[in-house]
């Protein structure tokens, strides 16, 4: 496998989309709740700048309207975020002004009024206010790429060695670095062979999180991109996989806690729990090769999680969110011959697999009957 391509970059436009984003969003979220307000005004969020709230006040007919941000926080800088700066003020413009008529349905004067609002935000780029963002967000986007580098070829060879071959790389990824004042984790496929993720963790001083997050996307589009046959409920499954096999077991591998101590990027608890049993099989489908007992390990990989969930509050978000994974109903033995005759698998053939069938998981006595388990 050639090494995954992951660039980073500050793009100053991507930047203050991000800041203003989230300052719509809190505003509207702290609206009823004081406390709220204060913590988000202490992270930097609500008030991220002078010079950005003198723009919101000088636009009013921009942040006062509903049509351009909802109740709920949805708004214009959401879909302008992507449009990158590099080719220069009149092509940025022209491409923000091309993508929100479509999607906001402008008429020709709001069209006019969007051009000039633009503009100003562009210039808004230039205040030497806003210039010291950007430069504290280079500094933070040199502190990230420093910590990806640091483990790039351990973690890189150490998914290659859990895949069982040498898996072709197909794709960039282009990551641009936020500042972190405001949380965005999110991806955009800009071009066939090129991934965008626009990240920024306005809490997360843990680097092996860190690590696991960009190992997910270094992975993904440009070694495991899903199959235009793939059904939604197929991309789902293999999304999955692809949270365990980078986020979660590349985290296990460099700290040695739980899968459960790190939550992946919206997180769907009903499909990860479904794929669990047969992600630990996957895991130590070869582990006899190294002279280890496959159920063994899978056993031992199942009480860790459930130590870990035991600990968790009763009432606590994370307790909720792994309700689903019945530690105690699974057979480590079973999942281990599920895989015994599987073990040069593909993530792409696992993708297929029937995983809402219990009786490959489970022990005998949790299984009503064999109608119900199909």
């Amino acid at each position: 496998m050639n090494k995954a391509k992951i660039i980073f970059s500050v793009d100053k436009m991507a930047v203050l989309c991000n800041m203003l984003d989230g300052e719509i969003k809190a505003r509207i979220d702290s609206r009823h709740s004081p406390e709220k307000k204060e913590f988000y005004k202490e992270m930097g969020v609500i008030n991220s700048s002078p010079a950005i709230t003198r723009f919101m006040h000088k636009h009013p007919n921009i942040f006062g309207k509903k049509k351009f941000i909802n109740s709920k926080g949805s708004n214009i800088f959401e879909e302008i975020l992507p449009i990158s700066s590099e080719y220069g003020q009149e092509i940025y413009v022209k491409e923000a002004v091309r993508r929100l008529k479509y999607t906001y349905d402008l008429s020709d004067q709001e069209i006019v009024d969007m051009e000039a609002f633009l503009n100003d935000f562009w210039n808004l780029s230039d205040r030497p206010e806003i210039k010291k963002i950007i430069s504290a967000t280079q500094k933070y986007k040199d502190s990230i790429e420093e910590i990806w580098r640091r483990q790039e070829d351990f973690v890189i060879g150490y998914v290659k060695d859990v895949l069982g071959y040498d898996p072709e790389v197909v794709g960039t990824v282009c990551t641009y670095i936020m500042y972190p004042n405001f949380n965005i984790h999110r991806t955009c496929q800009a071009k066939s062979n090129q991934t965008n993720l626009f990240f920024g963790k306005m809490k997360e001083k843990n680097p092996d999180k860190i690590i696991a997050f960009l190992a997910h996307q270094v992975f993904h589009q440009p070694v495991l991109p899903y199959k235009p046959t793939m059904t939604k409920k197929q991309k789902e499954e293999f999304h999955g996989f692809i949270k365990f096999l980078t986020d979660k077991d590349v985290y296990n591998k460099l700290t040695g806690k739980s899968y459960l101590d790190i939550v992946t990027q919206n997180e769907n608890p009903e499909v990860m729990a479904r794929i669990y049993p047969y992600w630990l099989g996957y895991r130590y489908r070869n582990a006899d090769k190294e002279g280890m007992d496959p159920a063994k390990q899978i056993e031992k990989a199942i009480e860790r999680d459930k130590k870990y969930f035991d600990r968790l509050p009763e009432k606590s978000k994370k307790r909720k969110l792994y309700a689903g994974y019945d530690f105690e109903k699974l057979d480590p033995k079973k999942i281990a011959n599920f895989f015994k005759e599987r073990k040069g698998i593909t993530p792409y053939q696992f993708a297929k697999i029937n995983f809402e069938d219990i009786r490959n998981v489970y022990k005998t006595e949790y299984i009503p009957n064999v109608d119900d388990a199909r």
